[in-house]
């Protein structure tokens, strides 16, 4: 009888040190974060699972001043511009495998957890949280150099989908920045804030108490150490973590969460400066809330954006949220493809006060405005700036010919519109891939 209470107390202290050293140990963790464990059965609807949106445009770009490549311009007496270094930075199109995870998420969150302070008083403290879910579902776009001829070094470049991550990508190092507005009732201004998430393994261990003692989560650190799990899109396997937030504001409001590292896809862009830098694939999630410093961790934070019908509150969320306005884009038809191609896009700065863009009164009176002829130079069009413009309906279509081309120039919203004197919203809101 003794002996086998001794064994019984034995296997106890065996399991629970065993359970302390899985949470301790990322690899461990991992093991038991991306196989199917035994938790709580999420009822439908809780778990959010945001579409992936691979871009064939994010696999290339086209030749443009490169960042880092600091070439000037000028005229060679013997050779052609072409073999200088700023005439062969612009003749290379830069070709690039993206890969993309599957990213999902239970909400934003809120839980008080008591904090002992450096004068050993514990306090409540209210921290904002995320619980997350990564998947490998072999979203990717892959290139195969060819090469023309075996005599040649010119290759060509075709596209492939679906293809293996490679080996050295597996990973996803998070970054998760919170970013809203605070209302300051002194100056009746919104001030905005940004907050990087932290790691905390005490808070850790009190949001996974709360949701489901079961479920190991991965703090920022474990994750970008433990390979992302390769499965199909109906399993419900997956590397869990879980994102945290500190001193965040109660009155804040207008929320964003910008989530980087779940694809390594992005754009070469020149800013307002005519600098050129590169852009990366974020994906921002979009939450409200009507703040206030009363039980903030009983507060609802909903997922999407306030739905008004004043036009000034909707120019207000359009810019809190920073909703990107409509854009002019640039087709030519491809005859083989039997469809329009776009060739080329830029904003097209549209003011928020009368909702016209800058650029229209240019192109009704027949001239390509310096804006988008430097847009299509970025992406490797060279169009004259004295072409002629035909106006096909006033302030939305316009065409010109350079060379062979027939291109057509046309505004079109990308998440709202103008309509009469306010703005309407023309898709989801909840969540947007952006480059920043």
């Amino acid at each position: 009888m003794l002996i086998a209470k001794f064994n019984r107390i034995h296997t106890l202290i065996l399991a629970v040190v065993a359970m302390q050293f899985a949470f301790a140990n990322p690899a461990v963790s991992q093991d038991a974060a991306s196989r199917k464990i035994t938790h709580r059965k999420l009822a439908p609807g809780v778990l959010i699972d945001i579409p992936s949106q691979l871009d064939v445009r994010d696999s290339f770009s086209y030749p443009m001043a490169l960042p880092g490549v600091d070439a000037e311009q000028y005229e060679l007496e013997t050779d052609s511009i072409e073999e200088t270094l700023y005439g062969m930075s612009r003749r290379v199109i830069l070709y690039r495998d993206v890969y993309q995870y599957d990213f999902a998420f239970t909400g934003l969150r809120q839980i008080r957890v008591p904090v002992t302070g450096s004068d050993g008083v514990a306090r409540s403290k209210n921290y904002w949280y995320m619980i997350y879910r990564v998947r490998d579902l072999g979203e990717t776009l892959t290139y195969d150099q060819v090469k023309k001829s075996p005599q040649l070094n010119q290759v060509s470049y075709e596209l492939k989908k679906g293809e293996p991550v490679a080996e050295e990508n597996r990973f996803f190092l998070p970054r998760f920045t919170l970013e809203g507005w605070v209302f300051n009732p002194k100056t009746k201004q919104y001030q905005k804030v940004a907050v990087r998430d932290t790691v905390s393994p005490s808070v850790a261990r009190a949001i996974r108490i709360q949701e489901d003692p079961r479920m190991p989560l991965l703090d920022g650190i474990q994750m970008s150490k433990v390979e992302i799990p390769k499965v199909k899109a109906d399993s419900d396997i997956g590397a869990w973590g879980v994102a945290i937030w500190e001193d965040i504001n109660p009155n804040i409001d207008y929320v964003s969460v910008f989530v980087n590292g779940l694809t390594n896809a992005y754009r070469i862009k020149r800013g307002e400066d005519g600098s050129v830098g590169f852009v990366r694939k974020t994906l921002q999630l979009n939450f409200w809330r009507p703040g206030d410093d009363f039980e903030e961790e009983k507060d609802n934070v909903q997922f999407g954006i306030p739905l008004v019908d004043s036009a000034k509150e909707q120019v207000l969320i359009t810019r809190r949220y920073a909703l990107p306005g409509p854009v002019i884009r640039a087709y030519v038809d491809d005859k083989m493809a039997d469809r329009k191609v776009l060739i080329m896009e830029t904003d097209a700065m549209v003011n928020m006060k009368d909702f016209k863009s800058a650029l229209v009164p240019t192109l009704n009176k027949g001239s390509l405005p310096d804006v988008i002829a430097t847009a299509f130079a970025d992406a490797g069009q060279s169009v004259s700036r004295d072409v002629g413009v035909d106006m096909l309906i006033d302030g939305k279509k316009w065409a010109f010919k350079q060379g062979k081309l027939d291109i057509e120039l046309v505004l079109e919203p990308q998440y709202w519109e103008p309509d009469f004197e306010g703005i309407r919203f023309i898709k989801s809101l909840d969540f947007m891939w952006i480059y920043r």
